[in-house]
Protein backbone atom coordinates (compact mmCIF):
# COMPACT_ATOMS: atom_id res chain seq x y z
CA UNK A 1 0.00 0.00 0.00
CA UNK A 2 2.75 2.26 -1.11
CA UNK A 3 -0.25 5.44 -2.08
CA UNK A 4 -1.18 5.35 1.76
CA UNK A 5 2.70 5.87 3.40
CA UNK A 6 5.17 8.44 2.74
CA UNK A 7 8.35 8.53 4.37
CA UNK A 8 9.80 12.10 5.82
CA UNK A 9 13.51 12.75 6.01
CA UNK A 10 13.57 11.81 9.42
CA UNK A 11 12.99 7.95 8.61
CA UNK A 12 9.14 7.98 10.65
CA UNK A 13 6.73 6.89 8.15
CA UNK A 14 3.48 8.86 7.74
CA UNK A 15 -0.04 7.13 6.77
CA UNK A 16 -3.42 8.96 5.29
CA UNK A 17 -4.27 9.53 8.93
CA UNK A 18 -1.67 11.77 9.95
CA UNK A 19 -1.86 14.04 6.67
CA UNK A 20 -5.53 14.16 7.69
CA UNK A 21 -5.00 15.17 11.53
CA UNK A 22 -2.46 17.82 10.18
CA UNK A 23 -5.11 19.38 8.02
CA UNK A 24 -7.36 18.95 10.99
CA UNK A 25 -4.79 21.34 13.21
CA UNK A 26 -3.71 23.46 9.97
CA UNK A 27 -7.84 24.34 9.55
CA UNK A 28 -8.38 24.90 13.35
CA UNK A 29 -5.33 27.25 13.42
CA UNK A 30 -6.52 28.53 10.24
CA UNK A 31 -9.71 29.83 11.70
CA UNK A 32 -8.84 30.72 14.82
CA UNK A 33 -6.59 33.18 13.16
CA UNK A 34 -9.37 34.30 10.96
CA UNK A 35 -11.84 34.47 13.91
CA UNK A 36 -9.71 36.97 15.51
CA UNK A 37 -9.08 38.93 12.57
CA UNK A 38 -12.82 39.25 12.43
CA UNK A 39 -13.16 39.55 16.01
CA UNK A 40 -10.75 42.60 16.40
CA UNK A 41 -12.11 43.81 12.80
CA UNK A 42 -15.27 44.13 14.48
CA UNK A 43 -14.10 46.29 17.69
CA UNK A 44 -12.64 48.81 15.22
CA UNK A 45 -16.01 49.12 13.21
CA UNK A 46 -17.90 49.69 16.33
CA UNK A 47 -15.20 52.54 17.51
CA UNK A 48 -15.55 53.91 14.17
CA UNK A 49 -19.56 53.94 14.14
CA UNK A 50 -19.23 55.46 17.99
CA UNK A 51 -16.94 58.03 17.22
CA UNK A 52 -18.99 58.83 14.04
CA UNK A 53 -22.85 59.10 15.53
CA UNK A 54 -21.07 61.47 18.19
CA UNK A 55 -20.18 63.79 15.23
CA UNK A 56 -23.69 63.45 13.98
CA UNK A 57 -25.09 64.25 16.93
CA UNK A 58 -23.01 67.33 17.77
CA UNK A 59 -23.60 68.52 14.24
CA UNK A 60 -27.18 67.67 13.95
CA UNK A 61 -27.90 69.49 17.15
CA UNK A 62 -27.90 73.10 15.15
CA UNK A 63 -30.23 71.09 12.04
CA UNK A 64 -33.16 69.65 15.10
CA UNK A 65 -32.74 73.63 17.27
CA UNK A 66 -33.83 74.83 13.37
CA UNK A 67 -36.19 72.34 12.62
CA UNK A 68 -38.16 73.28 15.96
CA UNK A 69 -37.77 76.87 15.65
CA UNK A 70 -38.89 76.35 12.15
CA UNK A 71 -42.14 74.89 13.54
CA UNK A 72 -42.69 76.82 16.72
CA UNK A 73 -42.76 80.10 14.43
CA UNK A 74 -45.09 78.81 12.16
CA UNK A 75 -47.58 77.03 14.69
CA UNK A 76 -47.03 79.72 17.39
CA UNK A 77 -46.66 83.48 16.31
CA UNK A 78 -46.96 83.36 12.97
CA UNK A 79 -50.82 83.54 12.94
CA UNK A 80 -50.91 86.63 14.88
CA UNK A 81 -47.76 88.08 12.63
CA UNK A 82 -49.84 87.39 10.05
CA UNK A 83 -52.80 89.15 10.63
CA UNK A 84 -50.92 91.91 12.03
CA UNK A 85 -49.23 92.23 8.71
CA UNK A 86 -52.69 91.90 6.94
CA UNK A 87 -53.79 94.94 8.70
CA UNK A 88 -51.11 96.97 8.01
CA UNK A 89 -51.66 95.88 3.89
CA UNK A 90 -55.08 97.34 4.27
CA UNK A 91 -54.07 100.56 6.15
CA UNK A 92 -50.96 101.31 4.22
CA UNK A 93 -52.19 100.61 0.67
CA UNK A 94 -55.94 100.13 0.73
CA UNK A 95 -55.51 96.32 -0.38
CA UNK A 96 -58.56 94.50 0.32
CA UNK A 97 -59.03 91.93 2.91
CA UNK A 98 -58.76 89.10 1.13
CA UNK A 99 -55.73 90.47 -1.07
CA UNK A 100 -53.21 91.34 1.97
CA UNK A 101 -54.57 88.14 3.64
CA UNK A 102 -53.13 86.06 0.91
CA UNK A 103 -50.16 88.53 0.54
CA UNK A 104 -49.31 87.74 4.43
CA UNK A 105 -49.98 84.07 4.19
CA UNK A 106 -47.71 83.81 1.34
CA UNK A 107 -44.66 85.46 3.42
CA UNK A 108 -45.07 83.24 6.25
CA UNK A 109 -45.19 80.61 3.79
CA UNK A 110 -41.53 81.58 2.47
CA UNK A 111 -40.10 82.02 5.69
CA UNK A 112 -41.42 78.79 6.84
CA UNK A 113 -39.97 77.20 3.40
CA UNK A 114 -36.45 79.12 4.26
CA UNK A 115 -36.38 77.70 7.95
CA UNK A 116 -37.09 74.01 6.82
CA UNK A 117 -34.68 73.79 3.88
CA UNK A 118 -31.69 75.13 6.27
CA UNK A 119 -32.76 72.55 8.42
CA UNK A 120 -32.92 70.00 5.94
CA UNK A 121 -29.33 71.02 4.59
CA UNK A 122 -27.70 70.99 7.94
CA UNK A 123 -29.06 67.83 8.92
CA UNK A 124 -27.46 66.07 5.75
CA UNK A 125 -24.27 67.45 6.31
CA UNK A 126 -24.38 65.89 9.80
CA UNK A 127 -25.56 62.43 8.92
CA UNK A 128 -22.59 62.92 6.14
CA UNK A 129 -20.81 61.93 8.59
CA UNK A 130 -21.83 58.25 8.90
CA UNK A 131 -20.16 57.93 5.31
CA UNK A 132 -16.68 57.18 6.60
CA UNK A 133 -18.24 53.87 8.81
CA UNK A 134 -20.35 52.70 5.86
CA UNK A 135 -16.83 52.98 3.55
CA UNK A 136 -14.81 50.85 6.47
CA UNK A 137 -17.37 48.51 6.92
CA UNK A 138 -17.66 47.95 2.98
CA UNK A 139 -14.00 47.83 2.86
CA UNK A 140 -13.82 44.87 6.02
CA UNK A 141 -16.32 43.35 4.62
CA UNK A 142 -14.30 42.64 1.56
CA UNK A 143 -11.31 41.96 2.93
CA UNK A 144 -13.35 39.12 5.37
CA UNK A 145 -14.54 37.80 1.83
CA UNK A 146 -11.04 38.09 0.02
CA UNK A 147 -9.39 35.83 2.71
CA UNK A 148 -12.32 33.40 3.52
CA UNK A 149 -12.31 32.81 -0.55
CA UNK A 150 -8.44 32.55 -0.41
CA UNK A 151 -8.46 30.29 2.41
CA UNK A 152 -10.41 27.60 0.61
CA UNK A 153 -8.12 26.59 -1.57
CA UNK A 154 -4.66 27.61 0.76
CA UNK A 155 -4.03 27.23 4.16
CA UNK A 156 -4.88 30.56 6.06
CA UNK A 157 -1.81 32.57 7.16
CA UNK A 158 -2.39 35.01 9.87
CA UNK A 159 -1.79 38.63 8.53
CA UNK A 160 -2.34 41.88 10.70
CA UNK A 161 -5.43 44.23 10.29
CA UNK A 162 -3.09 47.22 8.63
CA UNK A 163 -1.61 44.76 6.37
CA UNK A 164 -4.82 45.46 4.05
Amino acid sequence: MVHQTEVNTNGKAKTADSHRAEGMVDVAESFTGLAHDAVELAELQAQLLKLDVQAAARNGGMSAALLVVGACLLLGCVPVALLALTEVFIAQYGWSRAGALGAAAAIGLAISAGAGAAAWYRLRRALASLQRSRDELNRNIAWLKSNLKRNKSAGYTSRSISDR
